[in-house]
């Protein structure tokens, strides 16, 4: 049988740095970001979805001619319905990295160090690519792509200052050098 100890009190709260909270704050912003370009996305996709499912149709008319081009049209609504609710699942952990970003965890930090690498590929490809739009859409979501690119890279640079190590270190998690 173990013994009963008592629990240990809470380590005093060490005050979060400013460069941790305007970067939390950056994320936020990011993640709104993303929320506008999936929805713009989407939306585009949806206003061609007659295009996308007769594309798919002739690919797959050789293999399977009995299914008709509405199944093509109801697969494509779906998968399109199926990216929003992933994407605002995403959002929605995303959100919840932010939390733990603010309470000093390294491993949101790392997470949110990823995520800027991808969506900064993602805003200089878009930058590259503003040539290409041919729809509201998809300058909308280029807009967002940028400009959240923008906004993580500025939440990383604020998480990787010296006080912000000392706060991700602070929670006797060792950080490596």
């Amino acid at each position: 049988m173990n013994p009963w100890t008592p629990p240990v009190p809470p380590a005093p709260d060490r005050p979060m740095p400013d460069d941790v909270r305007t970067a939390s704050q950056l994320w936020w912003g990011a993640i709104t970001l993303g929320v506008v370009r999936l929805f713009a996305g989407m939306w585009t996709r949806f206003e061609h979805r007659h295009t996308i499912a007769r594309n798919v149709y002739g690919q797959l008319r050789t293999q399977d001619p009995q299914t008709p081009l509405a199944t093509y049209e109801l697969m494509v609504t779906v998968l399109i319905v199926m990216g929003i609710v992933f994407g605002l699942a995403l959002a929605a952990a995303g959100l919840g990295v932010a939390h733990q970003l603010r309470r000093g965890k390294p491993w949101a930090r790392m997470l949110f160090d990823i995520a800027a690498i991808v969506l900064v590929i993602g805003g200089v490809n878009s930058m590259f690519g503003l040539g290409a739009i041919s729809g509201t859409g998809e300058m909308v979501a280029g807009a967002a792509a940028i400009l959240q690119a923008v906004l993580a890279a500025g939440a990383v640079f604020l998480c990787h200052r010296t006080e912000s190590n000392a706060y991700f270190a602070g929670n006797g998690n060792r950080l490596p050098r």
